[in-house]
């Protein structure tokens, strides 16, 4: 391939994976239709067949996501559902060798003669056991990675938005589908292979498509829709922290306003006072400058302006509370 096809064109892997994934999808379908018309249960070569299509599935299956990995990291630059498909990886692998190895041990069961035959069952059927425990512990890791997954895919919004929407969708429906046939819920086996048709389908229809763009125009476009994301996020960022400090100087504000509100000025009736006669005799013998120095003092405690009669009254309040009047008041009892 020359450097221009290069900056042209994406490796034919996707395209050729594409078209992999159409036939795995039609593949299945057959598959559906000949187990709910043409499987006989619990006999040897249905039974075979059975197992032989699962690992066939399951390889072809680990070969398109690997493909598909590599495509949302390389192409798309989308990582975050990176740690999910890794895990689906080596969840699949469990199948490919537990089926496998009960596959490749039953092989000469079906040429045997029937003595031998029958003394290699037990062994087959030992080697199944063992087999299925490790698929049971596969199948329900798998079950809630696909959901994850489809979460995770259906998010992804830079280019065919709404077929990755679909593909998302699907592999959720495809996880709730196999975790109600695991528990007997549902029977058929169309609950499951349906939607893993479409999942199939639609991947190779992204893979399909994005091979077929310029890749120098794509590249352009992804920069272009992950740059105004980002903005977008950060805008949402950006607009969450204002509101947030809009609120905080509301909040200030009240605050503020119920701190500098109107206060109560205390005021009290001079006729009911202990020693009256003495408190405003002290009063009106009070200098100009000591006058001045009580206004200051009983006024700094307000932020408000008083009145002469507020101040008044509260001076001769401070008077009486403090006994100015006695001059013996500090004197030893």
């Amino acid at each position: 391939m020359s450097n221009s096809t290069q900056e042209t064109s994406l490796p034919k892997i996707y395209n050729t994976t594409a078209l992999i994934a159409y036939i795995y999808a039609a593949l299945i379908i057959v598959f559906a239709i000949y187990k709910q018309f043409f499987y006989v249960d619990k006999t040897w070569f249905h039974g075979f067949l059975a197992n032989g299509f699962a690992v066939f599935s399951t390889v072809i299956w680990f070969g398109i996501l690997m493909v598909f990995k590599l495509f949302l990291n390389r192409v798309l630059k989308y990582g975050k559902a990176d740690s999910l498909i890794i895990i689906s990886l080596v969840f699949l692998a469990i199948p490919i060798y537990s089926l496998g190895s009960v596959l490749f041990s039953s092989i000469p069961i079906y040429f045997a003669q029937e003595e031998q035959g029958f003394n290699s069952l037990a062994s087959f059927a030992s080697t199944s056991i063992s087999s299925a425990i490790l698929l049971i512990l596969s199948n329900i890791v798998m079950i809630v990675v696909t959901i994850l997954l489809g979460n995770r895919i259906r998010k992804i919004n830079v280019i065919l938005k709404d077929l990755f929407m679909v593909l998302g969708f699907s592999l959720i429906i495809l996880g709730v589908g196999s975790a109600l046939q695991a528990v007997s819920i549902i029977d058929s086996d169309f609950i499951v292979f349906l939607p893993k048709a479409i999942v199939a389908a639609v991947l190779g229809y992204i893979l399909k498509a994005t091979s077929q763009m310029n890749y120098a125009e794509l590249s352009s476009t992804l920069k272009v829709e992950i740059n105004e994301n980002v903005n977008l996020t950060k805008a949402k960022v950006s607009s969450q922290k204002e509101s947030e400090k809009v609120e905080k100087i509301n909040v200030s504000k009240k605050k503020e306003a119920i701190t500098t509100g109107p206060e109560v000025v205390p005021y009290v009736d001079i006729n009911e006072l202990e020693n009256k006669e003495l408190v405003l005799s002290y009063f009106d013998n009070l200098s100009t400058d000591e006058l001045y120095r009580l206004e200051v003092v009983v006024a700094k405690n307000y932020t408000q302006n008083l009145t002469d009669d507020q101040k008044k009254n509260l001076i001769i309040q401070y008077i009486s509370e403090r006994k100015s009047y006695d001059h013996n008041r500090y004197a030893p009892k």
